[in-house]
């Protein structure tokens, strides 16, 4: 039976023929980095091959693509997509202990880092806005930029797509993560909301402060890597990739251009025959090498084709998630229900729809059991705290401890900070409970 060797561990291991080197790595314990589950699309599997290059099959299309991209040598090859024919000596290129604790804790436990997902970008940035910014007061700016947030995030909702990042002046929405489809039309349907609605915002803004007001946006279709980025505790959902990149250099194509807005050939090919095209320019774009073809929409034909979603709702700017039905909530009855992923109560109180967390703060137990008194506090079975079902302010705290209890433990039970609950925001539609963040 041929033999894998392993200069990290200084061990060898046997396998049969035709598996790839990440298959035997992990099949034998080794903590085998391979962030994007083992599919090509990352490097962090990569090994060098010491000995025994003749008896790995030769790259496939997925691996040249990656060697070509990152210019590797010869004797660096990519585990997971590297079959194995005979004996063969490696060494991990990726090995330190850093390295493995991440790979224990955020891959073994989560699977693959990031998934990826074709999806519609647009990348939205406002014209001079240094020169403006230093024009102006400075808080002046900030409430400028949250007006325009807000409208821009409530017109991005409202087409199906997601406010995914601000960066200063700039921010970047994608449409297609809730797969209901259709997600390069709502993009530009949303961009051209966007530019009409600023014929507005702009005006008022040279009424009030003399300045002109210019937003350009860009606009492209293709793959990303989504996944949750950031540092322990503070991750949250991010897309990267190449086709984030055209988005951006299709909205600065904007200022040679002398447009609004601009979406690249990949995205028009995805809308053909449903915008009316004022214009087109063929181009050069940043950090590439061919011209390309970037059209100007002056308005879009018909309605979205994506599939409705009826799940969630924006309204007012608030995202709504449906809930329970309201024929199931009676009066005095509670109803156990979720909210992303996180136990809601529901319950009404004088007629009033509330919606608490489901977990006292004190211990994180269920309050299904809990009593509910004139005033709106719920009670806790369990050790008698109480909260306000409106504020979610603790009324009481560890009230119904037994007389009997020993003292040590009762201190002990009491001792612990005393943390309002979350509750929720509601409204009733089409006959079911609505559910939002405050």
């Amino acid at each position: 039976m041929p033999v894998l060797s392993s200069r990290n561990e200084k061990g060898r291991f046997e396998f049969e023929k035709n598996q790839t080197i990440l298959e035997v790595s992990l099949e034998n314990e080794l903590s085998h980095l391979h962030v994007c589950g083992g599919h090509g699309r990352c490097s962090t599997c990569r090994v060098q091959v010491l000995d025994g290059l003749e008896n790995c099959e030769n790259r496939n299309a997925i691996e040249q693509a990656m060697s070509e991209k990152l210019d590797f040598p010869d004797d660096v090859r990519l585990a997971c997509q590297t079959k194995l024919k005979g004996d063969v000596t490696i060494r991990r290129l990726l090995n330190g202990m850093e390295d493995i604790k991440f790979a224990k804790s955020a891959i073994e436990q989560s699977g693959p880092i990031g998934s990826n997902k074709d999806v519609a970008i647009l990348f939205a940035d406002i014209e001079n806005f240094t020169p403006l910014s230093e024009r102006m007061a400075s808080f002046d700016v900030m409430y400028l930029l949250n007006k325009y947030f807000d409208f821009a995030g409530d017109i991005v909702m409202s087409n199906g797509g997601a406010m995914n990042n601000y960066i200063g002046d700039a921010f970047l929405a994608v449409f297609g993560l809730d797969d209901t489809g259709d997600e390069t039309f709502r993009a530009v349907k949303a961009g051209i909301e966007i530019q009409s609605r600023l014929n507005e915002f702009s005006a008022q803004v040279e009424e009030d402060f003399d300045e002109l007001f210019k937003v350009r946006i860009g606009i492209h279709y293709g793959e990303v890597i989504v996944g949750m980025l950031g540092c322990r505790g503070t991750e949250r959902l991010s897309v990267i990739g190449d086709t984030v990149n055209m988005a951006a250099r299709a909205e600065a194509a904007n200022k040679d251009a002398d447009t609004d807005m601009l979406i690249t050939e990949m995205a028009y090919s995805q809308v053909e025959g449903r915008v009316e095209v004022e214009d087109f320019i063929r181009m050069k774009l940043k950090g590439t090498s061919e011209r390309t073809t970037l059209y100007e929409i002056k308005s879009v034909i018909g309605d979205s084709l994506a599939k409705e979603n009826t799940e969630q709702k924006i309204i007012g700017g608030i995202e709504w998630n449906r809930s329970v039905p309201v024929a199931d909530l009676k009066e005095g009855s509670k109803l156990e229900t979720s909210y992303q992923d996180e136990a809601v109560l529901v319950f009404r109180h004088d007629g009033e729809l509330r919606a608490v967390q489901n977990a006292c703060t004190h211990m994180n137990l269920p309050l299904t059991g809990g009593d509910i008194d004139d005033g709106g506090n719920i009670t806790c079975p369990f050790h008698g705290t109480a909260y306000c079902t409106k504020t979610g302010e603790v009324t009481k705290w560890c009230e119904g401890l037994p007389d009997d209890m020993p003292a040590e433990n009762k201190a002990m039970i009491t001792s612990i900070k005393q943390n309002p609950i979350k509750t929720f925001l509601t409204l009733e539609s089409d006959n079911h409970v609505w559910l939002a963040e405050p």
